[in-house]
């Protein structure tokens, strides 16, 4: 019983933070499918257009589709459920209810968001490629991991930042650097010719590298074999998955540790 009314107050923090989200601005939920958009115009604009950048694995504009509607909703998430303690921290002291539930209604929040994307996504990668790959089927554990990364490192953030302030604009820096670490806008085999030996291993081996190509087999049809020649099956797949459990894992670890002092924390 005490975990259904831990699911349903998150339930209640997800459906309050979506209202209040799409309350005020006159397009509304419209915002979802158009905020996601822009941004890959902007930047089929500025690499397609004027650098003329080619993607070797599909169309350019499905390839900046396939890696900044997932990151959008992994770096949307992280930075706000960073300060999430903090900004809550009036209802957090007056309900008692564990704080992390905070952060994780911010992920499932931003997850609903994302899931127009998603379906924007799916749809123009079956119109473009005519038809979806065979992996469509790993959809589910895609999503599945995407979640456990993003859910941990938002909880883990979320704590401390409560005990150092200053994680906040560390993070800034942080999450530009991976987002250029990471191949969001170029291609794995770019990668591979520019970064040699170890240098290459380390890169690929960045879960959110593998998670970002475990996205574009599994919806875009004929990259698999592009893809797996490059980076390998382990990266793709055995990686992001061990990452996904380890972070998760290490969020609510991190959680059981300092919740008796969170709010001592929070009082300052």
């Amino acid at each position: 019983m005490r975990e259904w009314g831990s699911w349903n107050l998150i339930r209640e923090l997800v459906l309050k933070d979506l209202k209040v989200r799409y309350s005020r601005p006159s397009l509304g939920f419209l915002w979802v499918f158009l905020s996601p958009l822009l941004i890959v115009v902007i930047f089929y604009i500025v690499f397609g257009l004027f650098l003329k950048v080619k993607i070797p694995e599909a169309p350019f504009v499905l390839y900046l589709m396939s890696g900044i509607f997932p990151w959008i909703f992994f770096q949307d998430s992280i930075l706000k459920s960073t300060t999430s303690l903090m900004d809550n921290k009036n209802l957090i002291k007056e309900s008692g209810f564990p704080h992390y539930m905070i952060p994780v209604s911010i992920v499932f929040a931003n997850f609903i968001n994302y899931l127009p994307s998603l379906l924007i996504m799916i749809i123009s990668s079956s119109v473009i490629l005519r038809g979806l790959p065979l992996l469509i089927f790993l959809l589910p554990f895609t999503l599945m991991i995407h979640l456990s990364i993003t859910m941990g490192l938002s909880v883990i953030f979320s704590i401390l930042y409560v005990r150092q302030r200053d994680v906040k604009y560390a993070l800034d820096a942080v999450l530009l650097l991976f987002f250029y670490l990471s191949p969001v806008f170029y291609s794995i085999s770019s990668v591979k010719i520019a970064l040699t030996g170890s240098l290459f291993i380390i890169y690929i081996n960045n879960p959110l590298t593998g998670m970002l190509n475990l996205y574009r087999i599994t919806v875009m049809k004929g990259v698999y074999p592009i893809i797996e020649n490059n980076a390998g099956f382990v990266s793709i797949i055995f990686i992001p998955f061990i990452s996904g459990i380890l972070i998760l894992c290490a969020g609510f670890w991190l959680y059981r540790k300092n919740r008796d002092i969170i709010n001592d924390y929070l009082a300052y």
